[in-house]
Formats: structure tokens, sequence, C-alpha cells
């Protein structure tokens, strides 16, 4: 079936004149001359009476059309800084056309008082791709999820309940479409009970619109040179559930997957511990000395790429932070006629150059040093890293019990008691089950049946650093995979073992050398001197992962396949805001994409 191609940000319009920063699609500016930071204050500060929410709310959710350079954004954590506040804030903002990072700076370089938070803010930048970008601010006291796309199509994809609106972005006259009628009932649809809102414009289409939504309006002085402004209150909606603080969990498996949910419970408030059945960490796949986290692009605008370029996005900022990159960017070459196809098709859409670029042969030689007689795709935000490491520093602090080998639950909700074969036995609130490949035996333990799974294993082989695949500076992916020398080894990897055995076998080494381009298997030296290790994955039948809630106090985290690397980290973090009733972090119909019961409910309906 035919699928349109995946839509793409529209170039930048921002340009900056006599300090001034302007958008030259609309012809409008970003903020106020007459002082943007106070008429921020002036609007949407005290417009919405954040002071107020601040001090009686122990969580908020501000959300906002038109993030701009981010000043709204600014002016926030300046008043929880302000006012000493303990508030937890999700904020949500919403951004079509984004201004680049240096235009950023300097537009908000006079704000002097801000120096620190806009320091941090351009540290955190999101590189300009569609979709959701999630930061973090004041030690994970304000959240922000920054959504990369038009509100029309943005906000319907949405399920949250806001506190506070901030209702901007350019004029109604230059921009209609944001102060829409239907962007107004979105507005409508994602607010709390007695939510507020502030814009700074009083357009009689915007009043209109939003007493139709239903919002009581009110008209009160504006800024400066502006009369008036408005504000208005949403009487409807329902009331906020209030998140659980005190959870506590069991995550059933210690891998990448276990660990990102498991530290993202941990930072949420949960009383969170790992059970992995191996007797020490990294014996599974997130064992392998070197792995390599790239997207997994479609052609089309499918979930599988919106959430490839999402995780990614996320992963990326995680291990720059983390200083855990190896190796930068990735190849993937046209390894036969069919995915050179496949590939040039995906450069026709556009992606942003630093997502994928279209190279020919001479050049991804240039780039890699090696001799390659393919072209290929260029993933510059691609990486090699240390699968172990990773897993490590998203749990470093969540305790964990190795060696604990499920083979009993029983309870329900709230009651769950774990048994183990060495006889030991755990309590919890709630379960995760993040074990890999044996997901199926822990489905049994719970009455569950999800259908068929495909269990492969992976057989990675290891090369000394003398051979003439030495010399490469760029990770290749084919249909296999090669990496630069790490640390006096090179990592050449990894069939699909439908057998799911995980021994060592030349068999194995040979499968991976037959994977390689014809002119890279010459040089790969004596077979013999390779080592190896095998690990196993598990897969469901539509290849995307297993993601949330399974039963009343059971989530799953699971069937990453080969992927996990790329999506376990954004993934778990989003169940563990399930679990815990937090704003989302992935639109709804990706989530409803990863429910693990998502093909026992269509057979039902």
């Amino acid at each position: 079936m035919f699928q349109p191609p995946l839509p793409q940000l529209p170039p930048e319009d921002a340009v900056l004149t006599d300090g001034v920063l302007r958008s030259s699609r609309f012809g409008d500016i970003y903020f106020s001359t007459d002082g943007g930071l106070a008429e921020t204050r002036h609007v949407f500060i005290n417009g919405t009476g954040l002071n107020n929410r601040l001090a009686n709310n122990d969580r908020l959710v501000i959300a906002e059309t038109g993030f701009g350079t981010g000043l709204n954004f600014l002016a926030v954590c300046a008043e929880v800084l302000r006012t000493n506040s303990k508030s937890k804030i999700d904020y949500v903002s919403v951004e079509g056309c984004p201004p680049s990072k240096q235009l950023v700076a300097q537009a908000l370089s006079s704000f002097s008082e801000l120096a620190d938070l806009r320091g941090e803010l351009l540290r955190q930048w999101p590189r300009r791709w569609l979709g959701v970008h999630h930061l973090s601010f004041l030690n994970g006291q304000i959240d922000l999820h920054l959504h990369y796309g038009q509100a029309e199509q943005v906000l319907p994809t949405l399920d949250f309940g806001a506190d506070i609106w901030f209702m901007d972005g350019f004029s109604p006259a230059k921009n209609p479409d944001l102060w829409s009628a239907q962007i107004c009932q979105q507005i409508a649809r994602l607010s709390a009970h007695q939510a507020s809102l502030a814009t700074f414009t009083v357009a009689a289409a915007v009043r209109s619109a939003l007493t139709d939504a239903g919002f009581t309006i009110k008209k009160i002085p504006g800024f400066g040179r502006k009369r008036d402004m408005l504000t208005a209150c949403y009487n409807k909606g329902f009331a906020r559930v209030k998140p659980v603080s005190a959870h506590s969990v069991l995550v059933i498996g210690g891998g990448i997957a276990g660990c990102a949910v498991a530290g993202s419970l941990q930072t949420l408030g949960c009383d969170v511990t790992i059970l992995d059945a191996a007797e020490q960490p990294g014996a599974g796949a997130s064992g392998n000395p070197a792995g390599i986290v790239v997207p997994f692009l479609t052609v089309g605008d499918m979930l599988s790429s919106r959430l490839s370029i999402s995780c990614l996005a996320d992963t990326r900022k995680f291990l720059d932070a983390q200083q855990l990159i190896l190796s930068d960017g990735v190849v993937s070459l046209d390894h036969d006629d069919r995915k050179t196809s496949r590939q040039k098709k995906l450069a026709a859409q556009g992606f942003p150059a630093d997502l994928a670029t279209y190279k020919e042969a001479d050049e991804l030689s240039a780039l890699t040093g090696l001799p390659l007689s393919r072209s290929g795709l260029f993933f510059e935000a691609g990486a090699v890293i240390r699968p172990q490491s990773y897993a490590h520093y998203l749990a470093a602090s969540v305790p964990r019990c190795d060696g604990a080998k499920v083979n009993g639950v029983s309870g329900s909700a709230g009651d769950w008691l774990v048994d183990c074969t060495d006889g030991r036995q755990f309590t919890a609130d709630h379960l995760v089950f993040c074990s890999g490949a044996d997901l199926p035996f822990l489905l049994q333990l719970v009455d569950q049946d999800l259908g068929t799974f495909q269990v492969t294993s992976g057989q990675l082989s290891k090369l000394p650093s003398t051979t003439s695949l030495a010399v490469s500076q760029v990770a290749l992916n084919y249909s296999g995979y090669l990496t630069p020398v790490i640390e006096g080894c090179q990592y050449l990897g990894a069939g699909f073992d439908p057998a799911g055995d995980t021994a060592v076998t030349m068999a194995g080494h040979l499968h991976n050398l037959d994977l390689m381009p014809a002119e890279l298997q010459e040089l790969a030296g004596d077979i013999s001197a390779w080592g190896g290790r095998t690990s196993r994955r598990l897969a469901y039948p539509d290849r995307l992962p297993l993601a949330g809630q399974l039963i009343p106090g059971v989530s799953v985290v699971s069937a990453l396949g080969a992927r996990g690397l790329t999506l376990a980290n954004l993934i778990g973090k989003s169940v563990a805001r399930q679990i815990t009733g937090h704003v989302p972090l992935l639109p709804y119909q990706i989530l409803a994409g990863l429910n693990p019961q998502r093909f026992f409910e269509k057979t039902l309906s």
C-alpha cells in the first residue's frame, strides 16, 4: 500500500536584523522589542496565575503553542527559582519552524538575568528533526517536551491535561492556522478542569474560537503599546489523576530495556529493584563489547520511522551527556540492488542532513578509509557504543539482584509475590517484564498469551586489530555490521540464527564474513584468529517492540529485536511515565502501536 512520505520541517526562516529576530515567512517578530521578557511575565506568568499554581500544586502541566526561542519557557524556569517552588513541571510545547541554536543564542543574549538558564537550553537545543524532543532542567524538576511539527498535526496526537496554556506564536493576522477553531478545540481537549490560558491577542476570531471551545474569556490590560490581552478559564475538562509517587516496582530483566525502565521509575519517585536471571550484569545482548546506534527509517510515513527518529534523538542526547560514544557516525551501505533502490527513495524524502545523507562510493571510501564500491546513506548521529556501559549509566543507582531467575508470580495489581528458583521471594505493587528472549515464559506465569515470537541468536565476531579492515574510521552497516577498532579489537556482526543457539561457532564467523561486501571480505585476515560472543534476541511478528501495560499491575518492555540500543531508553522512560500517571512522552498513536495487547485487541474488535 502506498504511504505518503514522512513530512519534514519547513526550511528555517528566522532572520536577525538589528538585534530583532523575525520570521521572513510570516513577517512577524519573535518577541516584543519593548521588553520581551517583561511582556512574557505580564502576559503569560501573571496572566495565568502561575505563581499561585506554583505555591499550591506539587505537580503542574504547562502547555504552549509556539516555542520559538524558548523565552516563555526560560521565564517559567526563572520563576520557579525565584519563588523556590518545589512543584514538578511538565512543559509541553509545539514549534512548527524551529530557529537555529545560533540565532536563538543571539536573540536571547540581551536577557542577562537568564544567562545560566539560556546556556542550559542552548546546551540541550534539539536537532532539527520532526518529532518530540525531551529536555530536563533544574535537576529534573522541569521536563520540557518539545514537539517539532505543525500544531494542527501534532496536537491531535497528544494526550494530557494541562493546568496552564500559553497561547503564543505569530499574530493571528500573520499566521491564522495557529489560532484556528480546530486548534482551540484541541487546546480544550488537552485541558484539565479549571485550566487557565493567556494570550497577547484579543482578535475577534480567537475570542470566538476559545468561547466555542468552552473557555470563559476575559479582556485585561495588555503590555506596553498593546491595550488589551486575553485570559481564559476552562471549567470543563477532567480532574487530573494524581500520579503515584511511592510505587514499589520489580523490573524483571537487567538488560538495557530493564535498566532504562528502572532508572526512569527511580527518577519518578518509585522504589525499584531489578531482578536479573544472570549471575552478573551484561550476560545477555547488553553485555556485547560493542554495538551500533542507528535510525530505522522507512519509505513513507510509518509509525516505526517516527518512533526511531524520536528515540535516536533522545538516545544520542543521553550518550553525549554521559560521554559514552566510542565512534561517531554510521554508514549504511547499498549492499544489494534492492537496498540501493530503497535507500535512494529514503534520500529523496528530504531528511535533515544530520539524520541521513546519501553519498557516493568514493565519498564513503574517503569517510571510512576502506575501499568501497557501493554508495549508501550516512547517519551522522549514528554511533558505536559499549552496551554494558550504557546499561550501567541508565540505572547506576538502582538496586539489583543478580542470579534471580523467576519461576513463579502470584497475586494481583498492588500485591505481587515473585518467587525465584533459589528460594528468594520479592513483593511489589507493579511488575515490568523486560526479559528479552525469556518473555514468553514470564507471560505464562501471569496466564497471558501474545501469540508467536521469533527468538534468534546473533553471533558477534571479534577480530584482532592487525587485519587490513583496521583502517576503518566509521562503522559500516549492511546486512551485518563492522565497527572501527575499539581498544585493540574490531567487531563484526551479527547473524540471525533461528535456532537461538548461544554457542560461538566457526559457522557463525563464516556467516558474518559472508554478510560483508565482497571487496572487504578479502581484508578480514585469518578467520581462525577470531573470537566471538553470542546472545539471543526476541522479536514480534510486526517487528515493533512490546511496550506498555499488559494487564493491571504488569507492564512489558521487550521484543526490541536488533534495535534495542536505539529504542530502549525513550521507550523505557515512556512506560515508566505510563505506570506513574505522568505526561506521556510519545504520541498516542505510537503508544497504541506498541501496546502489548495490540493484536489481541484488534481481534476482539
